[in-house]
């Protein structure tokens, strides 16, 4: 029973699938960090939903490297592999203007490690 739970929560550190949804108004702005061994891969796939204006995105390291950047990200997937024991940070900024009532669903999906490999392929 020990090695069972030993062996989940190794998977869970090294190994993750995360997939949420957000909220996002006008000329706001959220970030997602998460941390990543070394050489590990990361995959992210996004989606937002229709909004008049215009939102993007940007992926990067803790040194401020520039891993992913989508100006008017609509729907798109991103990968890289983690060069060091690091932190990403995905955020995205949505343009506007305050009181427009305007808001975007953003629906993200990141994986880590073997789960982000496609067997498929």
């Amino acid at each position: 029973m020990a090695n069972r739970i030993a062996l989940i929560i190794f998977l869970n550190l090294f190994f993750k699938a995360e997939s949420l949804s957000f909220t996002l108004s006008a000329r706001n702005k959220k970030c997602l960090r998460e941390e990543v061994h070394k050489d590990v891969l990361v995959t992210g796939e996004y989606r937002l939903s229709e909004a008049p204006i215009k939102t993007h995105l940007t992926v990067i390291d803790t040194n401020g490297h520039v891993l992913y950047k989508k100006e008017d990200a609509q729907k798109g997937k991103f990968a890289f592999t983690s060069d060091d024991y690091d932190m990403f940070e995905v955020c995205f900024q949505s343009e506007g203007t305050h009181g427009q009532g305007i808001d975007r669903e953003i629906f993200l999906d990141i994986k880590t490690g073997v789960e982000a490999k496609n067997y498929d392929d």
